[in-house]
């Protein structure tokens, strides 16, 4: 079974590494397709599977989610290059880590937003590791000690029969890679937190005006 898998951000590609190197050999062979985020709510109906960050389920009520290979942090927050923030740089304005710097701060002053693929301009930038500005800490006020999923496996093309069949084969490579330290619990497989962790991004998204109704991803 071959298959397209659209990505935006090379960490997402973490839990199904072994797939992609042929360590994990099933009847399954991803053919990557790198897309601008900018980009990906367009494309998506393109492609067999793609990474999709969450606020794109608020677009696409019929994206078929599965539970394992998400790609999910611990740590977010905001580097920024100098002390007044203006101008924040983002790789799209639907992207999941836009909408928490949105969410869970309470910036007063218009922000101009500056998009590039390739983070370089504005005044702060979303980061993973160096940051001076928690956003992981404001979360977890808001959400408890739960993880933050970022993107998870999605598809508009395929049937539950066939995402299926894929979910196996991907829960087998995420948890090899949970054995290597790799990637986490959730990244593996979502579990209870990591469906709450999913609601509570939607309440909060709800709650801050940025959501028109609540938002029930499908996820297998």
């Amino acid at each position: 079974m071959k298959l397209t898998l659209g990505y935006v951000n090379e960490r997402e590609l973490e839990a199904i590494r072994p797939i992609l190197d042929n360590e994990i050999k099933r009847n399954v062979h991803l053919e990557l397709v790198r897309v601008k985020e900018d980009e990906l709510k367009f494309k998506l109906k393109d492609l067999d599977l793609a990474y999709v960050p969450l606020p794109l389920s608020i677009f696409f009520d019929n994206i078929k989610f599965i539970s394992n290979g998400a790609f999910v942090v611990n740590k977010i927050g905001l580097k920024t290059i100098s002390d007044k923030i203006s101008k924040i740089c983002i790789n799209s304005s639907n992207s999941t880590e836009y909408y928490l710097f949105k969410m869970l701060t309470n910036y007063k002053n218009p922000i101009e937003i500056v998009r590039e693929e390739i983070c370089i301009s504005g005044d702060a930038r979303i980061s993973y590791d160096d940051y001076n500005i928690s956003l992981d800490q404001a979360w977890r006020d808001n959400c408890g000690d739960l993880p933050i999923v970022i993107s998870l496996i999605g598809s508009l093309r395929l049937n539950d029969d066939v995402l299926s069949k894929i979910k196996v084969v991907i829960r087998e490579s995420a948890a090899l890679q949970e054995s290597k330290g790799k990637i986490s619990q959730y990244g593996k497989e979502l579990g209870l937190k990591g469906r709450q962790s999913i609601e509570c991004f939607f309440q909060l998204c709800l709650k801050k005006g940025l959501c028109r109704s609540y938002v029930y991803p499908q996820i297998l």
